[in-house]
């Protein structure tokens, strides 16, 4: 694990092309090994996204539209060692698939290359994860390693498997302010937590019914002063910004009635390198932009780390479907 300084190349070419004219963007081009990954011992399936940084004579914005520039064909074999107590437990070769549901932006889409394997059992998270990219050209090995996020509980939202229900308006009728709590995982270092307001849509004419749409509220991230577990963490939210995102959310529409469904809270834990590359990349007010780039890859760049999720469903109390009903910022929204 180590915090390196590097610039990115897109930077490099822009400052030193502007620079000095004596400046070669092709001369000595390096293998450099890009990784993402995040590990999740509840999905049946993995994935792994590996490339490798490009220069060029180009602009940067037309060679990012190329994949044979950042591909590295059929030359990479992609392992994945499974380690307990300092014995391999066992060793899964991932296998180069494409997608092709990836969103337009500065790189090539909608097809993009990665790698997955779809364990079983599945991955275990008292265990540790080797990953090791070899270019069978070069022979150059690229590896990371991660630990698992371990289970972990939460107080509140109280939930009652018998009638699990949520209120973010109190019995006199005005919104109310509470507390999520929820106790730190071993490995687990930051915390993202959020309500995800389901419903549907019923057109007037035709009675036609939408498929499920939903309104993510993402409330602020928490961080645990350790990986070790079992520390409390907390954090409030207010009702009525519920409400206002939902009015922000979901346009007036007097073609549709809307149906109310359940409300899920939904809290996903993240390791401690995922932690730093998040806190390093996140958007700064500072003139100075330049900043430490963090990476625990090996023999490359970027992140392999873990992540773990938490997800709970309630049905809104009377109280606050009323408010969704008659309440001043939702009632033009036809909900029933």
């Amino acid at each position: 694990m180590k915090a390196v300084f590097y610039s990115l190349f897109i930077v490099v070419i822009f400052v030193f092309a502007g620079c000095s004219t004596k400046f070669d963007i092709n001369a000595t081009p390096q293998d450099i090994t890009v990784v993402y990954g995040l590990l999740n011992q509840s999905d049946s399936t993995q994935y792994v996204k590996i490339t490798k940084a490009f220069l060029g004579e180009s602009s940067a914005y037309e060679m990012a539209q190329d994949p044979s520039l950042s591909s590295y064909g059929n030359d990479l074999t992609v392992t994945l060692t499974e380690m307990y107590d300092g014995n391999t437990m066992r060793t899964i070769t991932l296998q180069k698939s494409v997608v092709a549901n990836k969103d337009s932006g500065m790189f090539y889409y909608p097809n993009q290359e990665i790698y997955l394997f779809k364990p079983v059992p599945l991955l275990n998270a008292k265990y540790t994860y080797k990953l090791t990219v070899k270019n069978n050209t070069s022979n150059k090995l690229t590896t990371a390693t991660t630990g698992m996020v371990n289970d972990f509980t939460v107080q509140k939202p109280a939930y009652n498997p018998g009638n699990p229900q949520i209120g973010f308006v109190g019995s006199n009728g005005d919104y109310s302010t509470n507390d999520a709590e929820w106790r730190s995982s071993l490995n687990g270092r930051i915390y993202e937590p959020l309500f995800r307001f389901h419903y549907r849509e019923v057109n007037k004419a035709s009675l036609d019914t939408s498929s499920d749409k939903y309104v993510d509220w993402v409330l602020s991230s928490v961080t645990s002063e350790t990986t070790a577990g079992g520390e409390d963490l907390t954090i409030s939210y207010d009702g009525k910004s519920f409400y206002k995102l939902i009015q922000a959310k979901i346009p007036i529409n007097t073609n549709v009635d809307r149906i109310i469904g359940k409300v899920d809270f939904i809290i996903s834990a993240g390791g401690d390198d995922l932690s730093i590359y998040i806190g390093l990349n996140k958007p700064t007010g500072s003139i100075v932009q330049e900043r430490p780039s963090y990476t625990n890859v090996t023999n490359g760049v970027g992140i392999f780390s873990c992540r773990f999720s938490k997800k709970y469903t309630y049905t809104l109390n009377q109280y606050s479907v009323n408010k969704l009903l008659n309440g001043e910022y939702t009632s033009q929204l036809g909900f029933k």
